[in-house]
């Protein structure tokens, strides 16, 4: 054969090199190997092992995006096959040997490709996606794999599920019971106690609630362990979804137990609150109605709780919470008007509210009928003004009504009014037209 017919041949059998598994190896070291990679990928003929171990070496050599892009554009079935074929290929990448070592940027990148591929899984993928997964973060390494890639731990374990909760409480427990803690005590992390939270395990939110009362010699762990409970299932700052407040109903009695604890720091009794809120109607009602009553040496303690409770229950039960608040407490005007009168006034459909307020105005309670008169006012309720300006002969005093006046001079202090004084300003505020607006 005439040489220059022979170096013809050989030009076109290397342009036509076969796709198989010797060749997308060997594709990862020449030049035009990524785009012969990327063609194998999206090549739906080939077989799907063929395709997924051309999107792992992608994701070897840092072409993530690509594979990304690929599986958007390719048919539902097919990605299925891939993802099934691919999935055991990206954990060999992602695997990290030693449970307290840190990744490198390949196990980082090919753990986050596994995070972003398993939308497209069946389920039986889903599940052996999320089994590498819980694998790749629940080791005492948790603190360190939870910072890196492009998803945070916390997210991937919202995402996991209930699943992560065993493993996530193996590893903290292994903190808890490292030796040589007998001088000084390990740091349990933040990033942990959130992971744990996240999973939406009722077990879970137990034990970050017993790390809250663990006494490690760190005065922070209430509150960061109580902090943990709070991103997870009041506000994940966009982290993630809100975990399933169901996990919260079987630990409300601890929740309770928590908020009345005086030695807790305020914000984590502040946070066991909205802990309870946060469970949802009916379940979080009881609870805080027995919590109002209770004599926490915290003033603003029963607002808050008074506040979550009307949350919690809306139009159907502010009535209860209300009555709930002890007659004998001292209460600003500011502060029960922030928390309570003016929360009432927001609610809606307005008629319930009117309705319900009009029961209170007729309670023998001096709390109830205050409330009441302040919150009709804020809703501009014009057709109750003379039911109001009615209680204007009420002895009742207001004590408390002025907030805490203890940095004033005597002379300056006010004096308490009566409820029948406050009705009467109300009254005539409301028929004049200058009642104040409720708050937004």
């Amino acid at each position: 054969m005439p040489a220059r017919l022979l170096l013809i041949v050989l030009v076109a059998l290397a342009g036509c090199e076969k796709t198989n598994h010797e060749n997308i190896d060997k594709w990862t070291r020449t030049q035009k190997g990524p785009g012969k990679l990327k063609k194998a990928l999206a090549d739906e003929s080939l077989d799907a092992d063929l395709s997924a171990h051309a999107g792992a070496n992608m994701v070897r050599m840092g072409n993530d995006p690509e594979v990304r892009e690929a599986f958007e554009q390719m048919s539902p079935a097919r990605r299925v096959a891939v993802i099934e074929k691919l999935a055991p290929r990206l954990w060999d990448v992602a695997r990290i040997e030693k449970e307290d070592d840190l990744p490198g940027a390949p196990q980082i990148t090919a753990k986050d490709a596994l995070i972003g591929l398993r939308k497209y899984a069946s389920d039986a993928g889903k599940q052996q996606i999320d089994t590498y997964l819980i694998d790749w973060y629940a080791t005492i390494a948790y603190e360190g794999r939870a910072k890196v890639g492009a998803v945070l731990g916390a997210a991937v374990m919202r995402m996991v599920g209930p699943p992560a909760a065993k493993k996530l409480m193996a590893v903290a427990n292994a903190t808890i019971a490292a030796p040589n803690q007998e001088k000084t005590k390990l740091r349990i992390g933040d990033e942990l106690m959130t992971g744990m939270a996240a999973t939406g395990s009722p077990e879970a939110v137990k034990y970050v609630l017993d790390i809250a009362k663990m006494d490690r010699g760190d005065p922070t762990l209430p509150k960061r362990a109580m902090g943990a409970l709070h991103t997870a299932y009041v506000n994940p700052s966009g982290l993630f979804d809100l975990a399933d407040p169901a996990a919260l109903v079987p630990n409300l009695d601890t929740l309770v137990a928590i908020a009345k604890d005086e030695t807790m720091p305020g914000q984590a009794v502040n946070d066991a609150i909205e802990l309870i809120r946060a469970a949802g109607a009916p379940a979080c009602l009881p609870p805080l109605l027995s919590v109002i009553p209770y004599p926490h040496k915290e003033p603003r303690f029963r607002y808050a709780v008074a506040y979550a409770a009307i949350r919690c229950g809306g139009t159907t039960s502010f009535v209860e919470v209300v009555k709930a608040l002890p007659e004998s407490g001292t209460y600003a005007k500011d502060d029960l008007n922030g928390a309570v009168s003016g929360e009432i006034a927001k609610l809606t459909p307005r008629q319930p509210v009117l309705d319900g307020l009009r029961v209170l105005l007729d309670d023998k309670g001096k709390v109830p009928r205050w409330v009441a008169i302040e919150a009709l006012t804020l809703m501009k309720s014009v057709e109750d003004a003379p039911k109001i300006a009615a209680l204007s002969g009420a002895k009742d005093k207001l004590v408390g009504f002025w907030g805490d006046q203890s940095n004033k001079d005597p002379k300056d202090r006010k004096a308490d009014p009566t409820l029948g004084m406050r009705a009467k300003d109300l009254a005539d505020a409301l028929t004049k037209g200058t009642a104040p607006d409720a708050p937004k």
